[in-house]
């Protein structure tokens, strides 16, 4: 059975064959071992032993298009981001701490927009958007294979992106992305359900009782809700595909382009550069646990969104990426071409002047709050 509750043979999901799919998850984990033989040690593992040599050596190669003098005045910073404490800041430390709890705050906001945009749900609606669509049951799993392909081709271009912009301008972009693509989806479901509405009403409860009798909650409370207000106006008198439902498409397209391309990939580079050594491992232990619990909360409340609000039921997420997007254009320093003191002044509450004549605490410091 495959993520909307369809059975397909010709699937490795099948009853007899997901063993094998689980297995495949070895082939790439295979490769990345094989491959992490010729990754280097990171710089400040090697500042932090002791071997200055090598970690100039490892900046230079990564800095290979750029003068040496780049990469040691790199060098020199990140001794100075280490101090000779090498400490790494408990949360209660950090908490007390006007500039390291900022920190926390931006770790926070990052881990959670990356889940509360609603990707997981947008996911998990894909193959039967795609039907609607008109594309025929037979290829709605080649046509989601798409989708997936394209988010490898988008993660590619989106690290040239932060490259070039960096990772704030690019999540920025990406929360934009997601506005308008989640707008796009609201209003074509409503669109949709208010013609299907005049046409029909009567499968909810046929699909509710038969559904639940068959399978999980998920995947019975999602396929049978969605499906009686989305799909009806196909299965009614009129013939093709409803006008609205390629718009849907089109906003999954928008959707994966702007999270694969932009946010995804930013959003990791943005942390390591927003936190520093002491706070950077305590700062990413409880953002991540941050961002599963919001992964798990996007992947499981859909169903019973989608039961209360009908084809609103988006609304929720596209609320939360405008405030974490005015959150991260508000209090979310820009990191390129800025150095680590001129980005720690901003959460410290300075400005980049004060932090350039030297009166910024470095950050092995303790601050008064």
């Amino acid at each position: 059975m495959n993520r909307m509750g369809y059975y397909d043979d010709n699937v490795l999901g099948s009853l007899t064959l997901w063993p094998v799919l689980i297995g495949l998850g070895v082939l790439p984990s295979f490769i990345y071992l094989i491959a992490s033989i010729n990754i280097p040690e990171t710089p400040y593992y090697l500042l932090r032993h002791g071997r200055k040599e090598e970690a100039l050596d490892v900046l230079t190669e990564l800095r290979k298009n750029e003068d040496e003098s780049v990469a040691k005045q790199e060098v020199d910073e990140i001794e100075n981001e280490i101090g000779d404490s090498g400490k790494v800041f408990g949360i209660v430390k950090i908490l007390k701490n006007k500039q390291y709890r900022n920190q926390l705050i931006a770790v926070f906001a990052l881990y959670a927009n990356l889940m509360l945009c609603g990707v997981n749900n947008i996911l998990f609606y894909s193959d039967l958007i795609f039907k609607e669509a008109g594309i025929s049951a037979d290829n709605v799993t080649f046509a989601t294979i798409g989708v997936f392909a394209l988010q490898f081709v988008m993660a590619l271009i989106g690290a040239k992106f932060v490259d070039r912009f960096g990772g704030l301008k690019v999540t920025i972009a990406g929360s934009i992305g997601f506005i308008v693509s989640l707008t796009l989806f609201t209003v074509s479901q409503a669109m949709v359900y208010k013609q299907n509405s005049a046409v029909s009403s009567p499968l909810r409860t046929t699909a509710d009782e038969r559904l639940l009798t068959n399978g999980s909650a998920f995947a019975s409370v999602t396929h049978s809700t969605f499906t009686a207000e989305t799909t009806s106006l196909i299965a009614s008198a009129q013939n093709g595909a409803n006008p609205w439902s390629f718009v849907s498409v089109l906003a999954i397209g928008i959707f994966m382009v702007a999270w694969s391309g932009g946010t995804h990939i930013s959003t990791f580079a943005l942390l390591g550069e927003l936190t520093i050594e002491p706070t950077r491992a305590t700062c990413f232990s409880y953002g991540n646990a941050v961002m599963w619990t919001t992964s798990w909360i996007v992947s499981f409340v859909p169903p019973y969104l989608q039961e209360a609000l009908g084809p609103y039921s988006m609304v929720i997420w596209l609320g939360l990426t405008v405030f974490f997007l005015v959150y991260m254009v508000i209090c979310i320093p820009d990191t390129k071409g800025r150095t680590t003191k001129q980005i720690q002044a901003k959460f410290g509450g300075k400005t980049d002047s004060s932090a350039s004549l030297g009166i910024v605490l470095t950050e092995v410091e303790s601050l008064n709050v």
